[in-house]
């Protein structure tokens, strides 16, 4: 009756195991919040999110989780609140993107002008009262961004849309270099 009993608890265990999902998913959206051993993401479909354990995970393409960051999350077994993460990887172009990206100042050569470009989409000008950067989002292809705006002066106000290219230089320095107008912005080292 023991072996039995031993056959069927084994059977059972079996069952449950073979039925256990392991094998591998990914999850996309944006991160909404990172901390040392977490990442939250929202959802590319709805507003949704998930928080996924990262303790032993591969960060190698995290490119540090910034908020906002497009990601992808690999994890096995249910999606849900604490499951296992495997892999993290973010657009490498968003942590590039963001930092204040200057030029000097033509008018003042001793001080610089350009625009900060910040997680979650927000950006801002320097020094520059008439061209007020406002937000940002990544162009969908490497290395590029879109940045909008307003221009402001003799009286109007206009809305723009520029495209900007990050490259790195020979010498490890990102440059920005917005299309059509020949500006480029060199980034500050952190």
């Amino acid at each position: 009756m023991n072996n039995i009993k031993s056959l069927i608890a084994a059977l059972a265990f079996a069952g449950l195991t073979a039925c256990a999902d392991n094998s591998p998913k990914t999850f996309s959206g944006f991160i909404t919040d990172a901390s040392m051993n977490t990442v939250t993401v929202r959802a590319l479909t709805d507003e949704s999110t998930c928080t996924f354990a990262t303790t032993a995970v591969d960060k190698s393409d995290a490119n540090g989780l910034l908020l906002g960051a497009p990601v992808t999350v690999d994890y096995t077994g249910k999606l849900k609140d604490g499951a296992a993460a495997t892999k993290i990887a973010t657009d490498p172009t968003y942590a590039e993107a963001v930092g204040k990206w200057t030029m000097p100042d033509p008018i003042a050569p001793e001080g610089v002008m350009g625009v900060e470009i910040m997680v979650e989409g927000a950006a801002r000008s320097i020094n520059m009262a008439t061209l007020v950067y406002t937000s940002w989002e990544l162009q969908g292809e490497a290395d590029k961004i879109l940045l909008k705006g307003q221009s402001l002066g003799n009286g109007q106000t206009i809305d723009f849309t520029q495209t900007g290219m990050i490259a790195k230089t020979a010498d490890g320095n990102y440059t920005l270099t917005i299309e059509g107008t020949g500006t480029v912005y060199t980034k500050a080292r952190q």
